[in-house]
């Protein structure tokens, strides 16, 4: 009851106003959780199939483990090249969590002595996951569409940039024609 609570109402709440671009106004939809006890594994690179994860670090003595973020990805581009200011790592402290869009992807490395326990909270929108069908721009929040949307842009302002150029040029020629006859 307590769980349920949570992801409908708290982390609602904290990703309304940390994910703006996650927010749909919705309560999630379904929602689970584990407590994970992390002995010496390293999670993959991966996204988790959640709009909102919460990860609490819960305790206990432990090096190692940390989390390694490397940018949000549409379906698309989830396995694009990593761009230098995409790079985020974080060092759990027993206590303390971290909140990030499931769509961000990101790994945890190896436990190297210790035992680290976390919660993890993946909440899911249904409605979110329903709009999601019929949009075909994510560049408001997968950092390749975006990459790729300013390039287009770029390759639009040089186009005309030079047909302007073009035009400004055949100008002056066809003032003498008009002028020679």
């Amino acid at each position: 009851m307590l769980h349920s609570f949570f992801c409908q109402e708290a982390l609602q709440l904290l990703s309304s106003a940390l994910l703006p671009c996650r927010a749909t106004g919705n309560p999630f939809s379904l929602d689970m959780s584990i407590f994970f006890p992390f002995l010496l594994l390293l999670f993959r690179f991966h996204v988790d199939d959640s709009e909102v994860t919460l990860n609490v670090c819960l305790g206990k003595q432990f090096s190692g483990g940390e989390l390694f973020f490397r940018g949000i990805r549409c379906e698309k581009h989830v396995n694009t090249e990593t761009q230098s200011e995409e790079i985020f790592d974080y060092s759990h402290v027993p206590g303390r969590a971290i909140l990030h869009r499931g769509r961000h992807r990101h790994g945890a490395r190896a436990t190297t002595s210790g035992h680290r326990i976390n919660l993890l909270l993946w909440c899911r929108s249904s409605v979110f996951r329903e709009l999601r069908k019929y949009q075909k721009d994510f560049s408001g929040w997968c950092g390749e569409c975006l990459r790729e949307k300013k390039e287009r842009q770029r390759q639009s302002v040089a186009a005309t940039k030079m047909e302007l150029l073009k035009r400004e040029g055949e100008a002056p020629k066809e003032a003498a024609k008009e002028a020679a006859s």
